[in-house]
């Protein structure tokens, strides 16, 4: 993909694989950009290394071990921060 995105398109685009990609069982879970999604074992150790793949693909970015911070991958909101710092600052201001 690359390029520029906002914040709502990151969390879109998040959402979207969560959706896709849940286990069995979690159909009727919402999922806001407040889920606890380790907390609530929506995702498991596994699930969070194929998003953070899926991510590195969809926005051309690398992850490195010091962002595989639990307390930075539990919900839509703080992973699309992660990603909006591994993207950089906007230029289309």
């Amino acid at each position: 993909m690359g390029g520029v995105y906002s914040p709502v398109e990151i969390r879109e685009v998040l959402r979207s694989y969560l959706l896709e990609h849940r286990a069995k069982g979690d159909e009727g879970l919402e999922l806001t950009d407040t889920t606890p999604l380790l907390s609530y074992g929506i995702l498991d150790s596994i699930a969070v290394m194929q998003l953070l793949t899926f991510l590195e693909f969809t926005f051309g970015i690398e992850f490195e071990p010091r962002d595989l911070d639990r307390r930075r991958l539990d919900t839509i909101e703080q992973i699309e921060q992660l990603v909006r710092r591994k993207i950089g600052p906007r230029t289309d201001a």
